[in-house]
């Protein structure tokens, strides 16, 4: 299936940013599917709903499950794939024979959704995520550093986790950002001020990092840099 499936994080960061309407050409020029989970869209609409501070955002969210520009997967085969996923994940770590509970069943629903409908990328922002999956190393010392004590590792956990999720790929909103940018979709935000190209992929990018998405300053340098060579 041509499909992406996202977590909260990427539509949080997109909608505080006034971006949430890249969605629809991104989607377009992807030719495929756009997917949240019941319980992604219960956080991003459903609960903000019943706030004030959030609803504005809420509303455009549903905006774009209505259009059908985002997909609602309700399947009971998630929850039980994303609990399965949980008690390995909350098993890796431990520290003074304790295990560490690093993740919540709503972290790993999006992941679960991804294997149960075979969909090969997942739109995810947080960093414990992308570490526990990607580097795990760094998790292990990120872990240490909160808690100011040794962790172990159950490698045949972390093993065991990682066959599970296999063959999916991870993309931050950072990446669709920048697609955006090179497929000329915020061209209309180009100001007349000097290094106008470099100011709006700067504006956008540390917009986005400043709402949640893991990234670097040398990271989004070496973006920039890049796609101003281009």
């Amino acid at each position: 299936m041509k499909a992406m499936i996202f977590d909260a994080g990427p539509i949080i960061s997109l909608t505080t940013n006034n971006l949430l309407w890249l969605l629809k050409p991104l989607k377009e020029k992807f030719k495929g599917e756009f997917y949240i989970t019941e319980s992604i869209r219960k956080e991003l609409v459903e609960r903000p709903l019943k706030t004030k501070k959030f609803k504005f955002e809420a509303l455009q969210v549903q905006d774009q499950i209505e259009k059908g520009v985002l997909k609602v997967i309700k399947d009971p085969k998630v929850t039980q794939k994303a609990k399965q996923l949980l008690d390995v994940a909350n098993n890796i770590f431990y520290i003074h024979k304790r295990p560490l509970k690093a993740v919540q069943l709503g972290e790993l629903e999006t992941l679960a959704a991804a294997k149960v409908m075979k969909i090969p990328y997942i739109v995810v922002d947080e960093r414990i995520t992308r570490l526990l999956l990607e580097s795990p190393g760094q998790m292990e010392q990120l872990l240490e550093k909160r808690m100011h004590a040794d962790v172990h590792v159950r490698k045949d956990k972390l093993a065991k986790l990682h066959k599970e999720v296999e063959g999916v790929k991870l993309i931050r909103s950072l990446e669709l950002a920048t697609i955006a940018y090179e497929q000329g979709l915020l061209d209309d935000y180009i100001a007349k001020i000097p290094e106008a190209r470099k100011q709006l992929l700067q504006a956008v990018l540390w917009g986005i990092k400043l709402n949640g998405c893991s990234a670097g300053q040398t990271e989004i340098d070496e973006i920039v840099k890049m796609e101003l060579k281009k």
